[in-house]
This record gives structure tokens, sequence and C-alpha cells, in this order.
């Protein structure tokens, strides 16, 4: 099993984000998260990311609990599981390349991370391009940042993320800054790519018949809850009615980006 949650519970002061949540994932498989701004979905994200820890409950990700581990298996652990946030995280006045070696960072450290940024050896500049090739963009390598196009830069938070050589692919909200032209190339983007490379994915949406379009296996979150698990086939209209009538007046952390 990639992700398993057992009954989780997550609040910030007295903001509950997650409540009693259960939920399972199996290596390769391919999950949408969905639901209004404010139902737990980005909290969920961080927890699989092991960024937050849970109140209550048990979490296991790749078969260990992140609670249980020191800083060092920790840090080991997470390079295992790459996130594209949505403000993606890129430093958008230097190259392409740069950004995409980035994606090295907690495997082989700081140091030798920026060591490999400004002088990059051949070998670590054909695998930058191989990513950034695979998503569509390889041509932009030697490109300032700042000067691509809001899907382009998210195709290199994509690269970046496969760079790591992951397990598991998180991504929040990742139409968030294309037009809904393009909003479906990029989770069609997605979806191919952990397919080819036997990543597990989980993405938030907001967009509900994008992800019926796109996803095997769709989760909805309400009040921190899943309001259902099923597959497009499987949901109803009702169900997804309820989900959106129904404002959440939980909201995520204030720290924390839209959900």
């Amino acid at each position: 099993m990639a992700i398993h949650l057992d009954q989780i519970s997550c609040s910030f002061g007295s903001t509950r984000a997650l409540h009693h949540l259960s939920l399972d994932i199996a290596v390769g498989e391919q999950v949408a998260l969905i639901g209004p701004s404010g139902c737990g979905k980005t909290t969920l994200l961080r927890l699989i990311g092991t960024q937050l820890r849970p109140n209550q409950g048990h979490l296991t990700v790749l078969d260990q609990n992140p609670a249980l581990l020191d800083p060092g298996q920790l840090r080991k652990l997470r390079t295992r599981i790459a996130m594209i946030p949505q403000h993606l995280g890129l430093v958008p006045n230097v190259q392409v390349r740069r950004n995409v070696l980035n994606g090295g960072l907690g495997t082989i450290g700081l140091p030798r991370t920026l060591v490999q940024s400004i002088l990059p050896s051949p070998s670590e500049t054909q695998r930058a391009f191989h990513w950034l090739d695979r998503t569509g963009i390889g041509e932009k390598i030697y490109d300032r940042t700042d000067s691509l196009s809001g899907g382009q830069q998210q195709r290199v938070a994509v690269a970046r993320a496969l760079y790591q050589e992951p397990g598991i692919l998180l991504a929040d909200e990742p139409t968030s800054s294309v037009d809904p032209a393009r909003a479906r190339d990029m989770i069609e983007l997605l979806t191919s790519l952990s397919r080819e490379e036997g990543l597990t994915l989980v993405v938030s949406m907001h967009d509900l018949d994008l992800a019926r379009a796109c996803f095997p296996r769709l989760v909805g979150l309400r009040h921190g809850e899943v309001a259902f698990d099923q597959s497009p086939d499987e949901l109803s209209e009702e169900a997804c009615q309820s989900l959106y009538q129904l404002e959440s007046s939980l909201p995520e952390h204030h720290h924390e980006q839209t959900d």
C-alpha cells in the first residue's frame, strides 16, 4: 500500500481541518481529491507529503510511519514523495535547467545541489533535459523561467518533481494557473507520466467534470471528512451536488494557500 490513513484528525488551534478520515491508496493508483475550498484537500496532501503530522490517527506512507522515523530516515522518505505546490515554488530569475536540478535537493543535499545548479555536469544537464522533454518543453531548458507562460512553468515544476525520481507524486490544484482549454492537457500529462513511470498520483482539484473524465477514482471531501470514494461511473449527480452545496465553515489553516 502506498498510502494508508486510519482515523486521521488534524487541527490548527480551534480549526478542524480533517476529522476521522480513513483512506487507502495502492501503489500506482491515480486519485483525484475534489471538493470546495476549505474542505481539507491541501491539508491531506501535506500530511501525505509528511509536511504535517496528524493530531490523531495512524498514517503510513510507502509502508513507513513518519512519526516513528528519525530525522535522517524522514528525509530519505521525503525524497520518494514529490509535491507540486499550487504556487509551483520555482525560482523565477534563473534558467529552467536550474529549477529542474533543484529536484535533487532532498537526495544530494544543499551544498551539492548549489554546485550542481551553477556548474551542472553534462549527465545532470542531460537528465534535466530528459524530464523537460517528457513534459513537452525540452527546448526551454536554457530559457529564464520567468519568460515562460504559466502553463510552461507548470511543466517545469512537473519536470523538477520527476527529476527527484519519486514513488508518489502529489499535485495541489495543478490547473489553477492555466486556462480551461489547457487544463485537460496538464491533467492528462500527469496521469500519463505517472502511468508510464509507475507512480502513485494524488491530485487535488476543483473541476469535477475534468476529474471525472481523467481519473479512475474520485475522493470527495467535505468538512474534513470523506463524502464519497467512488469511480466516475459510480458517482451520482446527487452526491456531486451535495458536495458543493454544503459550504465548509471550517477553513484551512490560514498559513496555507487556497485549498
